[in-house]
Order: C-alpha cells, then sequence, then structure tokens
C-alpha cells in the first residue's frame, strides 16, 4: 500500500497526521492488514514506524487524546534537510 491509503498515523511528537501528508521530504507506507505505517524519508530510510488509524475516531477509541498536527510547520526529524 502507498500514500494513497487513506487514514491516519500518531507521528514523532504524538499528533495525529494525515497518511498523505507526512511532511516535506517524506513519505508513507501502510499495510492496512497489520494496521501498520512506516513513514520513510527521501533516501528510503526509515524514520518512523506508526499504527495506521482509519479516522479521528479509531485514534480516541485506541486511548489516545486527539491533537492535529500543523501540516504548515517544518517537521523536526533529524534525517530532513
Amino acid at each position: 500500500m502507498s500514500e494513497e491509503t487513506g487514514g491516519y498515523f500518531i507521528d514523532w511528537d504524538g499528533k495525529m497526521r494525515p497518511i498523505g501528508q507526512p511532511g516535506k521530504g517524506l513519505r508513507c507506507e501502510v499495510d492496512l492488514k497489520a494496521k501498520y505505517v512506516m513513514v520513510f524519508n527521501k533516501y528510503g530510510g526509515l524514520d518512523h514506524e506508526s499504527t495506521w488509524y482509519a479516522d479521528e475516531a479509531a485514534v480516541a477509541k485506541a486511548g489516545l487524546k486527539v491533537v492535529h498536527a500543523d501540516l504548515d510547520s517544518p517537521i523536526k526529524i533529524s534525517s530532513i534537510d
């Protein structure tokens, strides 16, 4: 599966982020059967792993506080230029 898959993941700051918008220079691969998200940098390195959630209700059901990531602010992962 690829970033075209809908849904969300919890990012490196503990915030909910859409699969299709992981951040500049990043891409997601999703295994829907395992509910697993891998976030790769532009060099193909794995930067983050998370659980895949279909929607906001699924995040809340998992017992996590729903806080949306600011998609316009720069991301803070060491492999990002």
